[in-house]
């Protein structure tokens, strides 16, 4: 499957890291168009399981999701896990001819940095393989489970760009708390491979207090004045920001995987619907290969 990913689906070669939130879409009217995008996992994959949990809702979760975009002709990017199209082939079908790009959440719900090398391309090809087996379209964009590839760690860079991805939104622009130290830009940039690095929105607070609240967690955390103020902050300085929650936020009834602090979870999901809603409604959205441009150069 290597060997196919490098050849039919092609490489990237060499270049330098550069911005690329220039170059992203504005709608008529010149409001920007943020990227909106989606893990599609279900409840029991944030808590570490694999496979084997009989109580699904992933997909009622999803099919919810693409109906509160339908309302205000939202688009997005639905990054799914192999382990859920290989489950479910007809809810990522569906989620295509609605018109949302689909990329790839890995295979298993395992962070990077807890496979070796030769796991980690091995779970990166079978989601491949299985959702565009799935869809019939090509795969160009992979998220990783808990965004757990790091600023600076090349190896996991250098094996999505051999397995012929246009670029990566895994990377936080903070990977540690409490986020005061920014470790990368906030803007998509491009790693020395040629792979564009597509960040979630890292908002501001308090002058010095960075955090990933363009999410489920922050609709159902902040207050909305509090949430709009920090993205208006991010479109002065940045523009366009990528946006992201999970099919299981939408759903109060929900259990949640035990471990400590997992209780935050579970809070604002009954307003998390009607917020999204209103959000929709208020700013355009569209899927991450079509909010950047330069990502078909």
């Amino acid at each position: 499957m290597q060997a196919v990913a490098q050849g039919a689906r092609g490489t990237h070669g060499s270049a330098g890291v550069q911005g690329l939130s220039a170059g992203s879409v504005a709608r008529a009217d010149g409001a920007l168009v943020h990227a909106f995008s989606v893990d599609v996992e279900d409840w029991y994959h944030d808590g570490g399981a694999v496979g084997g949990i009989l109580d699904s809702r992933v997909e009622r979760n999803t099919l919810q999701l693409i109906d509160v975009l339908a309302a205000s002709a939202a688009r997005g990017t639905f990054f799914f896990l192999g382990e859920v199209v290989e489950r479910f082939p007809s809810l990522a079908r569906r989620v295509a001819a609605a018109g949302h790009e689909i990329g790839s959440h890995g295979y298993h719900h395992r962070a990077v940095m807890q496979m070796t090398r030769a796991e980690f391309r091995a779970d990166v090809l079978r989601s491949l393989r299985v959702i565009e087996d799935a869809t019939g379209q090509r795969v160009d964009g992979y998220r990783a489970p808990y965004f757990s590839i790091k600023a600076g760690v090349r190896w996991p860079i250098e094996i999505l760009a051999e397995a012929g991805l246009r670029y990566d939104a895994s990377v936080l622009a903070i990977d540690r708390p409490p986020g005061l130290e920014l470790v990368c830009p906030r803007a998509p940039f491009r790693h020395a491979n040629g792979l564009w690095e597509i960040p979630v929105a890292v908002v501001r607070l308090l002058y010095f207090w960075h955090l990933p609240l363009a999410s489920g967690a922050g609709l159902r955390l902040l207050p909305r004045r509090l949430f709009d103020r920090t993205v208006r902050v991010f479109e002065r300085d940045v523009g366009a920001g990528v946006f992201y929650l999970h099919p299981w936020e939408l759903d109060p009834d929900a259990p949640t995987a035990r471990g400590r602090g997992r209780w935050v979870l579970r809070v604002g999901r009954r307003g998390l619907a009607e917020r999204l809603e209103s959000l929709v409604r208020e700013r355009r959205f569209a899927p991450i290969i079509d909010v950047f441009p330069a990502l078909h150069r």
